[in-house]
């Protein structure tokens, strides 16, 4: 599986702070393999090149999550409602097929009308 990284919605690094030497010090939110990390380290500006670590973004990972929770309790409700009017919609052609149950009417079974 490719490694994959994702930016955060603040979607900048953080320069902490610069120094005389000519090195920025960043500090960069991410979501790296679905996991919520902080990259923190240092670049070079000369020689574009620097060092650093990532740590585990825990408040992050919480908000994610919520978020992650709320979708997915969205589209449950939203399933539990098709079903609910499909269930609705079924019983109602069911009534009226059982009130209408003439060979002409259009509520019947199609297999009722094929050409044999």
């Amino acid at each position: 599986m490719k490694d994959t990284f994702t930016l955060s919605e603040e979607a900048t690094a953080t320069p902490l702070h610069s120094t005389k030497e000519g090195k920025v010090y960043l500090k960069a939110p991410m979501i790296l393999n679905g996991v919520c990390v902080i990259w923190r380290g240092w670049i070079d500006l000369q020689r574009l090149d620097g060092m650093g670590c990532l740590e585990y973004d825990e408040e992050r990972a919480q908000h994610e999550d919520a978020l992650a929770q709320q979708a997915f309790e969205e589209v449950r409700r939203r399933t539990r409602e098709f079903e609910e009017r499909e269930r609705a919609h079924r019983e109602d052609l069911e009534a009226r097929r059982q009130q209408d149950p003439s060979p002409g009417s259009n509520m019947g079974n199609a297999d009722d009308h094929k050409m044999r």
